[in-house]
């Protein structure tokens, strides 16, 4: 029989595929894309998947040997396979990289540290034991084993690794590796009647001789009876439901010890089950034109960008393009930026779709994101709608049929840290053209770049230019806060204006949305007399002053402390807080106006499961009369009774250091402008501004999509932004600044041997320092002509050269295509 090798993907940041030995025990069972066991190091076992069969052994070395195969069928198809590929390739990293991204945690099994005692001998001195050390000891007694995670729980502290290592060297303890299912099916007790008395006469018989004991008795009776069935039900009963009817849970464990009852454990879907209440709805005559438009792009097979004010009934146009698309059997994703918006758009999908319509985001635990994983891959009814956030671009579609990438601008969409830094807007087009599916990208104001495609063909536009039910778009209001402060017209942070409105709009039984883009009570603590201000002891970068939880926080690394009384440099308790967040928004509107009832929306409050879902509910439901919130509440949402919009300080954004952020103003400021009067009474936005005259604020105030876009694209036409160019950044990270000066300066003159002018940089960014690591930027402008793979080869190799340099060490290298 051939030998044979397989190469696997380890979901680990590794340059490369490994290559393990197949056994020949196992060669009828590899395949394709299964995943496999496979050891990692000396003692490390991780789940991989292969990626390619052979017989040629690695150069150099012996290939170890596969430990087993996890999986009956690929993982994978080949356009999945292909997808993960191309982003391994488009943005730079590996394919392990893409695999941690792409797998919920269920499917990337690896092995876990596991430690065990050893019993001590007479010469070890037992009274030398630290009391963590002493800890640790007396629970391996009580348990026999402990993982990591435990250890660091009995000691309370989250780097346990010394005290193991000090264990380990006295002989008190030893460690072992122990591979890690994460995925758990939810169960459901059932009980069944036992074969031997199904019959009729020997249940009769067991009755009778249970009449000395009644419990077990009524356990029996309970058992037959079904209120929705007057017959004898022998079907297996739910240990849970037998329960509820008030028998006696000792009696029913006695009747299971006699074998009169068999439990059985049955698995149950955690996929949440609802039905569809409301037919298609009905489409105006606008709507009818763009759903026709769209339909003629997708004809063309070109990507479609819909372009709808706010409230002009986009939704409305998606579930009539979902509607085709399920009723012919095919699967449909639909990815929004935030988890904020799934809440209120899947109630409203579900209503048409019910258990169709299936959510995926972050916010889910790993095994109700497994389960969803297994229904898309089956095909399941359950989940021929999904849901989600950018994670679920790399659900295993079979048959997908339709792609929506709904508020498509929004920045959101890019992820981050840690690789892939994909864009999922991108990314979604990508996979559409590599499943043969339309996609629709959808907006009230698309991103330059997308708009850009659609003016010039290479994407189809679709117009959607009036609100729907006849609604017309709010009056904007610009507060002038120059002015208001000159008149002394001005309370804490808000103008009277601003406040006059808000009565007004709550003496009408209306609701106000309130958006200020920085959560926490105040950006800054400040020294009054020598202007000292508490910095992260890890970024360069203030705290955040945290009200409710009475902590200085960094939002950058989570570093947190107590808050200060008196200045570190001069010793002084004039501490005085300066610039306002969405706590303190919350709590001065709360002091102003004590009738309202007042909700804010940001990542503090919206931390649980079911903290956006709430939020939204009492919001929707009136509990809420005034909503203070971040980016969440800026987009997106549909209220029926939000007459008000307003923007607490405009300033903020339009003098952000970046190309885009006139764009980014435009979309922020639109959108939250948009929550107002989305239904036949008009509503009113109101933007508080130091700079009234600011040409956005002009664009925003007459809605005018048309002069922004003309404006923004000949600036970045003049300057040799995108869509003209294609941007790199690369970002150089050590703990030591001065190497990190010479170790930019150095990669930067190697890159210029190969990109010239095309360089800027380096260059320190904002916060020049996170998580206790320096940073410098460079910037990689390519021209649309250029070869993108060429210049992507060219850049790797130039950071290989320059880690293959002996004496510089410790330097961290990260590379964003697109950046954002």
């Amino acid at each position: 029989m051939i030998t044979l090798f397989a190469d696997v993907v380890l979901p680990l940041a590794l340059p490369k595929v490994y290559t393990y030995r197949i056994p020949l025990s196992l060669n009828d069972a590899a395949a394709k894309f299964c995943r496999v066991i496979v050891p990692v190091g000396k003692k490390k076992r991780y789940a991989g998947i292969i990626w390619n069969i052979h017989d040629k052994a690695p150069e150099g070395r012996d290939a170890r040997y596969i430990e087993a195969i996890l999986d009956d069928a690929p993982l994978l198809d080949e356009n999945h396979a292909r997808f993960w590929e191309w982003m391994a390739t488009y943005y730079m990293c590996s394919l392990g990289e893409v695999m941690n991204a792409a797998l919920p945690s269920g499917l990337k099994l690896s092995s876990e540290t596991i430690i065990l005692p050893v019993a001590p001998d007479s010469e070890t001195d037992l009274n030398g034991l630290s009391d963590r050390e002493f800890l640790i000891l007396d629970a391996l007694k009580q348990t026999g084993e402990l993982n990591l995670e435990e250890v660091s729980k009995i000691v309370g502290i989250k780097t346990v690794f010394p005290i193991i290592q000090m264990l380990a060297e006295k002989n008190l303890i030893t460690t072992d590796e122990e591979l890690k299912f994460a995925f758990k099916p939810k169960t459901e007790q059932y009980l069944a009647l036992h074969p031997d008395y199904t019959y009729e006469d020997a249940l009769n018989a067991l009755i009778n001789s249970l009449k000395r004991a009644p419990k077990q008795q009524d356990c029996i009776l309970a058992f037959l009876q079904d209120e929705q069935n007057p017959n004898i039900n022998l079907e297996p009963k739910k240990r849970s439901e037998l329960l509820k009817k008030n028998v006696s849970a000792a009696a029913l464990s006695q009747l299971i010890k006699k074998d009169v009852f068999v439990l059985e454990l049955r698995s149950i879907s955690r996929l949440e089950a609802s039905n569809a209440d409301l037919a298609l709805p009905v489409l105006s005559h606008t709507q009818t034109e763009a759903l026709n438009e769209i339909n003629k792009g997708i004809g063309l097979q070109k990507p479609v960008l819909l372009h709808g004010y706010t409230g002009s009934g986009k939704t409305e146009l998606y579930i009539h393009l979902m509607h085709d698309a399920i009723s012919a059997g095919k699967q449909v994703l639909y990815l929004l930026p935030e988890i904020a918006l799934t809440a209120q758009i899947v109630r409203r999908l579900r209503a048409h779709f019910g258990s169709k319509a299936q959510t995926y985001h972050s916010k889910f635990s790993e095994n109700e994101r497994m389960e969803v994983w297994q229904a898309v891959e089956r095909k399941n009814e359950e989940g021929s709608l999904v849901i989600g956030a950018r994670s679920a671009l790399f659900l295993p579609f079979q048959n997908l049929g339709l792609i929506i990438v709904d508020e498509e601008h929004d920045s959101s969409y890019k992820q981050s840290d840690p690789a892939p830094r994909y864009h999922a807007r991108d990314a979604a087009l990508m996979k559409a053209k590599l499943y043969e599916c339309p996609i629709i990208l959808g907006s009230a104001t698309p991103s330059v770049e997308s708009y850009y495609h659609a003016i010039t063909s290479k994407y189809h536009l679709a117009g959607l230019y009036e609100r729907f039910g006849g609604a017309i778009l709010p009056e904007i209001i610009i507060a002038d806060l120059k002015e208001a402060t000159r008149k002394q017209r001005m309370k804490g942070v808000f103008s009277k204006l601003l406040l006059d409105e808000i009565e007004t709009t709550h003496k009408q039984g209306k609701q106000s949305i309130l958006f200020r883009n920085r959560r926490g009570f105040a950006p800054l603590l400040e020294c009054n007399q020598c202007k000292w201000v508490p910095q992260c002891a890890q970024c360069d970068i203030s705290l955040t002053y945290h009200k409710q939880a009475h902590q200085l926080k960094c939002h950058y690394c989570g570093y947190a402390i107590p808050v200060v009384s008196h200045c570190k440099d001069c010793n002084s308790g004039d501490i005085r807080m300066k610039g306002f967040g969405t706590e303190r928004l919350e709590e001065e509107l709360s002091s102003l106006l004590p009738s309202l009832s007042i909700g804010r929306m940001d990542l503090d409050t919206t931390r649980s499961k079911h903290g956006h879902y709430k939020i939204i509910e009492d919001f929707q439901e009136g509990r809420i009369e005034v909503l203070v919130g971040t980016q969440m509440v800026s987009k997106g949402l549909d209220f029926d009774h939000v007459k008000l919009a307003a923007v607490l300080n405009a300033d903020t954004m339009l003098q952000y250091p970046d190309f885009r952020a006139f764009e980014r103003s435009f979309q922020m400021l639109s959108q939250v402008c948009g929550r107002a009067g989305r239904r036949s009474e008009p509503g009113t936005a109101l933007i508080q501004t130091w700079n009234p005259d600011h040409p956005v604020l002009g664009w925003v105030k007459n809605h005018d999509y048309q002069s922004f876009f003309a404006y923004e694209s000949n600036e970045r036409k003049t300057f040799d932004y995108p869509p003209f160019c294609r941007l790199i950044h690369i970002y150089i990270r050590h703990e030591n600044q001065q190497m990190l000066d010479e170790g930019a300066e150095l990669i930067t003159s190697l890159l210029r041997t190969s990109f010239g002018k095309r360089i800027l940089g380096p260059e320190y960014p904002p916060v020049g320092k996170v998580r206790n690591l320096f940073q410098k930027n460079i910037m990689i402008k390519l021209e649309l002509t250029l070869s993108p793979s060429k210049a992507k080869a060219r850049i790797e190799e130039t950071i290989k050269h320059f880690q293959n340099e002996v004496t510089l060490k410790g330097f961290r290298i990260i590379v964003d295509v697109d950046p954002i």
